[in-house]
């Protein structure tokens, strides 16, 4: 899952240090009491500033009534200024868009009557939409631009805001170490000053810094000091974006109940406060959460939800995402046709993706063409009308003639070279649809794993589950003593206990990807400190190879492997008689072979019958084209099973 950051961009005024509650109080008895428009459109346009830090909706409706009022009085100034508060408000609710539209209307009055200072605190809001918009050279320039007028005139306070924003702008761009650099003055300045409002974005800004740094420990101590700053200041955006980040780390940490708890904080702030922007993305984040911790009904309900927004607005990556995560809900609620139903809209989704994307990649080729075409036609024609006034005139210079003759040496090297330089962009394309075909491939056959491993689960832990009900309603039919009846009850904890295990060894494959042979190695060495442990006058060795940081199994392969090991071993307990068991992993180039040995009883060839628990071993042996083999040696068994890692679609 992606792990999306959310920045805050600070503003290009000072917040109040007063309680907005209070402010908008006292600013709306002023409001009702005035006696004309003008003092009304202002009263309008500090009501919309103190709102912007409570709630967005009521920011709006008064910046528009600033706005409203300031026109009918013909004041220009009063204009530009309700048109400055409109574009905080949508910048605020994530409409970048039309915060610059109100920025550019704003811009050009305060152009027009020569206030400098409010035009640089509006290059200062042009800044930072361009930066939310990913557009960072505009956005650096209108940094610099407005930094320029608010160092000439020594506005420490300001100045100080855009050192911060030039910080996020380099994060943006991937160059954590002049983010960082930029962001030590404004923290510092805004401590001391204890401008809690402003403090709590750069202090965000920190963590996600320290985030992309790897140090998560300092990440998530900037994460609270966030929230608390913000706390104290009516920060509602960054009090949400803090949660929301904080989510993101537990989710990285597969601490999904944690995540669940703080992403549901994030999403109730931005819907009481009408914070529109990145909500989808955050209930999207939450479905995935719940759907990881097992609550499936809650994951469901989310799904759906986000689910119409995104089909409305065609956001093609969110909606694959919603529905794989709704395939995976109606697998665990064994709905067979919602299953079917969503994974071919899954399918279908990925693939009209990809076709638009190959589509898009023929277009551009096939324009480049033409367009290379009518440049050879036209160098051929120019070279025919040389050729024609060669011929009228007859003879010129020779200086004329080894001009033209380089002129026509150069435009044939121009066009072989732009054909070459075609070539390779051809080929470059070509590759990326390669790969993104791949791409589909591999997580088609993800799913088709996770789905074998989900019926695994239904066949194997469900009849164990249906044995233990059964044996627990048996018991109402007979009448036990007191001993016969603990013995009972110890052989169906027992069997309860395995069943336990067996889940959680299904759960650890279903969550992961790919397996590493690191993971493999550690679940079979607590199995076999386990066996060692319950199983007492047993040797066990584990033997297997050094260096193997760079084999990895995908999630079928890796608890089929597991399965066959535990079977062998559990049938050399129970079967064979033995003291000794080993297991052995062997690693030849890209061939992985393990084997299970006993000095047991052995058995003969001719006269065994295949049980369960063989045939099992053979059936996921098939399941991932592995070779399986069980010989009897001079004393003991010997089971082998063996497989080429080159056929996993994983690596």
């Amino acid at each position: 899952m992606k792990h999306i950051l959310f920045l805050v961009l600070l503003f290009s005024t000072i917040v109040s240090s007063q309680n907005p509650q209070e402010l908008i109080k006292t600013t709306k008895l002023q409001y009702n009491s005035a006696k004309n428009h003008t003092d009304k459109a202002k009263l309008s346009a500090d009501l919309s500033w103190y709102y912007a830090q409570v709630n967005i909706d009521s920011a709006q409706f008064y910046g528009l009534k600033s706005l409203e009022l300031a026109t009918k009085v013909k004041d220009n100034k009063l204009i530009a200024q309700s048109m400055n508060d409109l574009a905080t408000v949508f910048f605020i609710k994530g409409d970048y868009l039309t915060s610059l539209d109100y920025t550019n209307k704003s811009l050009k009055i305060r152009k027009k009557i020569k206030d400098d200072a409010g035009v640089a605190s509006l290059y200062f809001k042009k800044g930072n939409a361009f930066n939310k918009m990913a557009q960072y050279d505009s956005t650096m320039h209108y940094y610099f631009k407005a930094n320029k007028y608010y160092e000439k005139v020594g506005d420490t306070a300001v100045f100080m805001n855009l050192e911060s924003n030039i910080s996020s702008t380099y994060f943006s761009m991937g160059n954590y170490g002049k983010a960082l650099q930029y962001l030590k003055k404004p923290l510092a300045y805004f401590e001391s000053t204890k401008q809690l409002y402003v403090l709590s974005n750069s202090t965000l800004n920190l963590g996600n810094i320290q985030l992309s740094l790897k140090d998560t420990i300092k990440a998530m101590e900037s994460y609270s000091k966030s929230i608390s700053y913000a706390n104290q200041s009516n920060n509602f955006s960054t009090l949400a974006s803090a949660y929301n980040n904080m989510a993101n780390v537990f989710i990285a940490q597969n601490k999904f109940n944690l995540a669940v708890e703080y992403i549901t904080k994030s999403i109730k702030i931005r819907e009481e406060h009408g914070l529109d922007v990145d909500l989808e993305s955050s209930m999207l984040t939450l479905a995935n959460s719940e759907l990881k911790i097992g609550n499936f009904i809650d994951s469901k309900k989310h799904f759906l939800r986000v689910k119409k927004v995104f089909e409305k607005n065609k956001v093609n990556e969110k909606i694959k995402e919603v529905y794989l995560g709704l395939s995976f809900v109606y697998a665990a609620e064994k709905n067979t046709d919602s299953l079917n139903y969503f994974y071919q809209k899954y399918t279908e989704v990925s693939n009209a993706f990809y076709k638009g994307e190959t589509l898009k990649a023929s277009q551009e080729i096939e324009v480049k063409y033409q367009t290379e075409k009518k440049e050879k036609l036209l160098a051929e024609a120019k070279v025919e009308l040389l050729a024609k006034e060669a011929k009228i005139k007859k003879r010129t210079t020779f200086l004329i003639s080894a001009l033209a003759l380089a002129f026509l040496f150069g435009l044939i090297g121009f066009l072989v070279y732009k054909q070459q330089r075609l070539k390779n962009e051809q080929i470059i394309k070509e590759n990326e649809l390669r790969q993104a075909l791949i791409k589909i491939e591999n997580q088609n056959n993800l799913q088709e794993q996770r789905l074998a491993i989900s019926k695994d689960l239904h066949d194997n832990i469900g009849s164990q589950l249906t044995f233990i009900i059964s044996s627990l309603d048996n018991l109402k039919y007979f009448e036990f003593t007191k001993d016969k009846l603990y013995s009972k009850f110890d052989s169906i904890g027992t069997f309860t206990r395995s069943t336990i295990t067996d889940l959680r060894d299904t759960i650890w494959a279903m969550n992961k990807e790919v397996i590493t042979f690191e993971d493999l190695k550690s679940r079979t060495t607590n199995f076999i400190e386990a066996a060692k442990t319950s199983l007492l006058g047993i040797t066990f060795e584990f033997n297997y190879p050094e260096d193997t940081s760079e084999v990895t199994l995908n999630s079928l392969q890796g608890i089929d492997v597991y399965r066959i090991i535990q079977e062998a071993v559990n049938n050399a307990v129970k079967h064979a008689n033995a003291n000794k068991i080993a297991v052995d992993f062997l690693l030849i180039k890209n061939t992985l072979e393990v084997s299970i040995t006993d000095n047991g009883k052995g058995f003969d060839k001719e006269l065994i019958e295949a049980g369960n628990g063989l045939n099992s071993m053979k059936k996921r042996a098939q399941e991932i084209n592995a070779d399986f083999s069980i010989e009897p040696l001079n004393q003991g068994t010997k089971v082998k099973l063996k497989f080429n890692l080159e056929n996993n679609t994983q690596l």
